[in-house]
């Protein structure tokens, strides 16, 4: 092809054709310009074809990853509801503005101490961030996201607090606790060793049992613990969980419109 081009102006020259030359040098030109233009512009397709293409699979796994969560939180709350609701039901006894057969008033303590720990997944997000891969998603889903996180992180540092100032640091409160029966067993499917027995020291019969549950200090401390199952309980259900699914929704959003 360019030996062809190369003839004819040869032959424009030799025939002392010196405008239609230029003429045709100029065209040669354009058609060259149009060319690499023509080369860019498929270069540039393929470019945004394989970020949009990456831009899918980070969504999909973004998706994949909340889901779970999704479902680890609807979970957790429902369980952290029912242990509140048993909760609510021991203040109540201890405040004397309900009774319960000794048999429902041991369960309901028993049951009332929500021990599971609650954890996330955010691997796809934060090897987004890690290899720049996040500044591929939509300013609303970066926002959406992030905001998430911040929430999580808020979560479990006040998560983390509550449990120091409440559980680990008061003997007084562990002794309490024991005594009511109130320290959950771990479950059976994942404990390796036999239940721990109570210390005769706390072993309480029914009248001492309710004795003690009537206690003023024994229905402030239990308040307290009452207080911040409660507040986790909202802030999962109204913060993590909500922003779970709508960034879910956004997603699915974005995604049907790729």
């Amino acid at each position: 092809m360019l030996k062809f081009f190369r003839n004819i102006r040869k032959s424009l020259l030799n025939e002392g054709k010196t405008g239609k030359y230029l003429k045709y040098a100029i065209g040669e030109i354009v058609l060259v310009v149009i060319g690499i233009l023509i080369a860019l512009q498929i270069n540039n397709w393929n470019e945004n074809r394989k970020l949009e293409n990456s831009k899918e699979k980070l969504m999909l796994a973004l998706k994949k990853e909340l889901l779970i969560n999704q479902e680890t939180l609807e979970r957790y709350t429902l369980e952290l509801y029912d242990s509140n609701s048993k909760f609510n039901k021991v203040l109540n006894v201890s405040a004397g503005k309900i009774t319960l057969p000794p048999d429902s008033l041991k369960q309901y303590l028993s049951e009332a101490m929500y021990a599971t720990t609650l954890s996330f997944l955010n691997t796809v997000q934060e090897e987004a961030v890690s290899t720049g891969k996040f500044e591929l998603l939509s300013d609303t889903l970066k926002q959406k996201l992030s905001l998430l996180k911040d929430y999580t992180k808020s979560r479990t540092s006040i998560y983390e607090e509550r449990s120091k100032n409440y559980y680990n640091s008061d003997l007084k409160l562990e002794k309490l606790k024991i005594k009511l029966g109130m320290n959950p067993d771990v479950p059976e499917r994942i404990s390796s060793h036999p239940p721990i027995p109570t210390h005769p020291e706390f072993l309480l019969n029914e009248s001492e049992l309710l004795e003690v549950i009537k206690d003023p200090e024994t229905y402030i401390a239990l308040g307290n613990i009452y207080k911040n199952y409660m507040n986790d309980e909202i802030w999962i259900k109204f913060g993590l969980l909500r922003l779970t699914k709508e960034s879910v929704a956004l997603i699915d959003k974005e995604l049907s419109e790729l």
